[in-house]
């Protein structure tokens, strides 16, 4: 069921759909304007330690050719090329580049995102459909200001581990994966629903982190060599994957749920952290088709938390929100902490 770069993709070519900076950003600042700030306009330029931030309308494939998918030069590409670093959002779709050194003041720059090239280089969709003309243009410029942006205040997050997160945004899904489903009356089973135990450390530990999801193609057609980098994303995907939340099942299986994406009751509301918004506001889940394409193409059953009858009556579904969402992909990123009692 492999699929390679010459078969047909499954789905719609991929879209940028907005950027930071934003097409002519500061362009028309004057030359030794040395206020920078993060407005989009051509009179305001950008700060020598900016982000550039790309955000999608559909979610991207994994792997090292992210790292290949955008440009950034000033004067000739070739011998003018700024180092990048990157991240990827797969919550937000959004793909982060941070410039290895501070940009230099008052300079015109090219950003060109790259459409994707053999298996290696450049952007795709996850079931491997080309990136796409659209809107928003494949090829901008801005311009920097005079320093850097001004300093933010920032308080210290409390690191994650798989207690917190059990107890947590995963709550709701530990009631189902346990080797004690239902309630406390009830026995231990041997064998959690897929063989994934979410209700402590030792169940992350010994059935999520660095596991295989049974949900995954795992057949004959996957044995052998390749497997870290198989043809068709989603074949022997970890639950948790150390390190990488866009290579983690466990986190298809949350997105696949639209009204995980919800806003915190508790909460000052949702606002997206990144410059490029989203075009229906905040924490806009992807809409139904493109689940429908992630469901056909890796993520098999139910999407999490699962709503079902609870014992004495029937439990008004719930979902863990999207500060849950964010939760969950920080501690996965931050390498998926799980000391075991």
């Amino acid at each position: 069921m492999g699929a390679s770069d010459e078969q047909p993709a499954f789905g719609p070519a991929l879209h940028l759909v907005a950027s930071y900076p934003t097409d002519g950003q500061g362009t028309n600042a004057a030359l030794d304007a040395d206020v920078a700030c993060d407005v989009p306009t051509p009179e305001c330029p950008v700060p020598t330690d900016v982000v550039l931030q790309l955000r999608f309308d559909r979610f991207l494939l994994p792997g090292s050719g992210l790292a290949a998918g955008l440009r950034l030069f000033t004067g000739d590409r070739k011998t003018n090329g700024v180092s990048l670093r990157t991240e990827y959002d797969v919550i937000e779709r959004v793909l982060v580049f941070r410039p290895s050194r501070p940009l230099e003041p008052h300079t015109l720059y090219t950003a060109e995102v790259v459409p994707s090239v053999g298996v290696s280089a450049g952007l795709r969709a996850f079931d491997r459909a080309p990136l796409a003309t659209g809107p928003v243009p494949l090829r901008f410029s801005f311009s920097t200001g005079g320093g850097p942006s001004a300093p933010v205040a920032t308080v210290a997050a409390v690191p994650e581990t798989c207690a917190s997160i059990s107890r947590g945004p995963l709550s709701r899904c530990a009631g189902c994966h346990s080797t004690r489903p239902g309630d406390e009356t009830e026995p231990p089973s041997k064998y959690p629903p897929m063989g994934l135990d979410l209700a402590g450390p030792s169940g992350f530990f010994y059935t999520a982190i660095g596991h295989v999801a049974h949900q995954t193609e795992t057949g004959n057609s996957a044995v052998g060599p390749g497997l870290e980098s198989p043809a068709r994303f989603g074949v022997q995907m970890n639950l948790v994957d150390p390190g990488s939340p866009a290579t983690s099942y466990l986190l298809y299986k949350l997105l696949q749920k639209p009204e995980n994406f919800q806003l915190d009751e508790n909460g000052p509301g949702c606002l997206s952290s990144y410059h490029p918004p989203v075009v229906d506001g905040a924490c806009t889940p992807p809409d139904a088709a493109e689940i429908g394409r992630m469901r056909e193409w890796f993520v098999r059953g139910d999407p999490m938390p699962k709503d079902k009858p609870a014992l004495g009556g029937s439990l008004t579904p719930t979902s863990i929100g999207y500060a849950g969402l964010v939760r969950v992909a920080a501690w996965i990123a931050s390498g998926a902490s799980c000391a075991l009692p």
